[in-house]
């Protein structure tokens, strides 16, 4: 199955060479080297199947947890769209809140990088928003369905 894809990585080195890969992989690819450049992105085109976010967007600053931010907003504002987060700098805490409170699909260190790995992951998780886009169209007819015969046996 192929995705779109958001990739938003401050590095070009690693921007350029995730891209090359999904893109070999046939998904159609936006990638952007900041969260303000993501956000615009977000706002204007429709929701990614993925994003993939590096944890700090500013590699100069070491507080800087923009990635994470971006990510408690896709979550919100995007709930069909899946997130892979990669780092050179994440913490077993930032990890565990991506997952726990973010709901972070997958997280991946830059030096323990494995192409395979992420591509199977990129796989699974286009396909996991892919199934839960369905899911709640086919809930939302079956909700209208519902709605429609109530009507007409009101109406005999």
């Amino acid at each position: 199955m192929r995705g779109k894809i958001l990739i938003v990585e401050d590095f070009a080195d690693w921007r350029d060479l995730l891209q090359g890969i999904l893109q070999r992989e046939g998904h159609d690819v936006e990638s952007v080297a900041g969260a303000e450049e993501a956000r615009a992105y977000l706002a204007k085109a429709s929701a990614p199947d993925l994003a993939i976010l590096d944890i700090r967007l500013v590699e100069t600053d070491e507080s800087n947890e923009e990635g994470m931010r971006l990510l408690a907003e896709i979550s919100r504002d995007h709930p069909f769209t899946s997130v892979i987060m990669i780092s050179g700098h994440g913490t077993m805490e930032l990890q565990r809140k991506a997952f726990r409170d973010l709901h972070a699909f997958d997280f991946f260190r830059k030096e323990q990088f494995v192409s395979e790995e992420f591509r199977r992951s990129v796989r699974e998780a286009v396909e996991a928003a892919s199934r839960n886009r369905q899911a709640a169209r086919d809930k939302d007819y079956m909700r209208g369905h519902r709605f429609e015969q109530w009507q007409r046996r009101q109406g005999e």
